[in-house]
């Protein structure tokens, strides 16, 4: 393999254009937060389900939304919470 030649000397720039592309930006302060508080304790399984349940709520029931907020698969929520209760937590959205 043939090596690149280095440039000796300044090097001078007759053009020089900047193709404007808008970039794709969500602020932070449009990003939900919520504020969850759970006794010392408190079994991880409960804090998971509490948190894939107020995520539910804010959704409206959207369980595939709900899970791309969370980074977790929509399966994930179902079997997380149960059939039922998922359903039940849509319909009353």
């Amino acid at each position: 393999m043939k090596p690149i030649a280095q440039p000796r000397g300044p090097i001078e720039v007759k053009e020089f254009s900047i193709n404007p592309k808008p970039i794709p930006v969500t602020p932070v302060e449009m990003q939900p937060t919520f504020t969850l508080t759970f006794s010392l304790g408190t079994p991880m399984r409960d804090i998971h389900d509490t948190v894939i349940r107020t995520v539910l709520q804010y959704t409206r029931g959207n369980r595939l939304r709900a899970a791309q907020m969370l980074q977790i698969n929509p399966r994930t929520i179902r079997r997380r919470l149960g059939k039922k209760e998922s359903a039940s937590t849509a319909r009353a959205a």
